[in-house]
């Protein structure tokens, strides 16, 4: 195990993408804090917050689109200019204060890391072994996790002492610094066929997931587990303000712990590397996740919630490398970029339909009910998902019977 540790952290590729990855995760989470103020301080409107968030969606919903180019060009090109791209685009909200420039500038942002998102992840067993791809995604989904718990408050701090432009500037810089990086990591080139069309291509991946079962069920599994357990997203606020009686400091304190039980789920899932099954360990994370959101909402205390939060925290670290990793494994490196950008299209559509239907279930039976259904519908996924793939593994044992 030491052995592997040392050749992951003396692999300067890894290192390289590792390093400009963890400066713009900080930089995004700063500068989505100060676009929210921005955009609140310009129209008074929570609705035109709401419509900034909408923005920076919409575009993962054409990453099949962007799965094919990281399937079918140079992916350190793409990575490097969608980075240079993004640079040039948050730079430029320093200069207009028009909310629908705004929403385009976001929008576009958000057409890149569409770009990005799919062909980082299908770059990765080109930069690492496959014995190497658990810790390399723990580290990297560690990294984010860890991001999106300092990043908020940094862009707070930021804001509050030299303004929105200043977290925009920083956030471009960030972005070039990732873009030399990346552009210093040799990347082969997919292999593929020249004559097949750019919507052939497109068709082959979808054909190709429909049959793969175990990375279908992973990604139709993603899916589901985002749909899920994100009802319970607008039911954070509630559940320590009026549950609770715990106030902002509560509520700032629950996304921090589950923020940190996601930082532990990354590292545990690193010391457990190769020991353990990763489909085991996918349905462990799962399961786990769904007794802890259902824990929560029995909690008597609001410091029991908080474990219990934390817990499902971890289980959702565990959840991402888990997933990441079986992805890389099985999927042929040439149907890598497709594959993981249905996966990301599947979390934004989930992202999308979960968060009003959460905020409607808040509303309707309370934040308690809401947890308790959650994890409830989270457990009934995981039993879907492996009836899937016990359903395909019984039907190839009978084909070589």
């Amino acid at each position: 195990m030491e052995s592997g540790r040392r050749s992951l952290l003396n692999n300067s590729r890894f290192l390289k993408l590792w390093a400009g990855q963890g400066l713009s995760f900080v930089g995004d989470a700063i500068s989505m804090v100060a676009l929210v103020i921005l955009v609140a301080e310009i129209t008074g409107s929570a609705s035109a917050v709401g419509g900034l968030l909408v923005a920076r969606l919409l575009p993962t919903l054409l990453s099949p689109l962007a799965g094919v180019l990281a399937d079918r060009l140079d992916r350190r090109a793409i990575l490097v200019v969608s980075d240079i791209c993004r640079a040039g685009l948050i730079v430029s909200v320093v200069f207009t204060r028009e909310l629908v420039v705004l929403y385009v500038l976001v929008f576009l942002m958000g057409l890149a890391r569409a770009v990005f998102n799919p062909t980082i992840r299908a770059a990765f067993p080109s930069i690492v072994s496959s014995e190497e791809l658990i810790r390399a995604n723990a580290l990297i989904s560690g990294t984010f996790s860890l991001s999106m718990m300092l990043g908020p408050a940094l862009g707070g701090l930021m804001v509050s002492a030299y303004g929105v432009d200043v977290a925009f500037v920083l956030n471009a810089v960030t972005y070039l610094i990732s873009a030399g990086f990346l552009a210093l990591i040799p990347l082969p080139r997919p292999q593929r066929d020249d004559e097949e069309s750019f919507v052939r291509e497109l068709k082959t991946g979808f054909g190709y997931l429909a049959g793969a079962r175990i990375p279908l069920a992973i990604v139709v599994g993603a899916f589901l587990t985002m749909l899920v357990t994100d009802l319970t997203i607008p039911a954070e606020v509630f559940l320590a303000r009026d549950t609770f009686d715990a106030g902002d400091t509560g509520y700032g304190l629950l996304v921090s712990l589950w923020g940190a039980g996601m930082v532990a789920g990354s590292a545990l899932t690193a010391i457990l590397n190769n020991r353990v099954n990763l489909i085991f360990l996918y349905f462990t994370g799962i399961f786990v996740w769904a007794l802890a959101l259902f824990a929560t909402g029995l909690s008597p205390t609001f410091a029991l919630a908080l474990g219990a939060l934390t817990i499902a925290g971890v289980a959702n670290g565990i959840d991402n490398v888990a997933t990441d990793t079986i992805l890389q494994r099985r999927v042929p490196d040439a149907l890598l970029g497709r594959v993981f950008s249905v996966r990301f299209m599947g979390y934004s559509v989930a992202e999308a339909v979960a968060y009003p239907a959460g905020g409607l279930i808040v509303d309707a039976v309370g934040p308690r009910t809401t947890y308790l259904f959650a994890g409830s519908a989270t457990a009934v996924a995981g039993v879907l998902i492996l009836l899937f793939i016990a359903a395909g593994s019984a039907k190839t044992r009978s084909q070589h019977g």
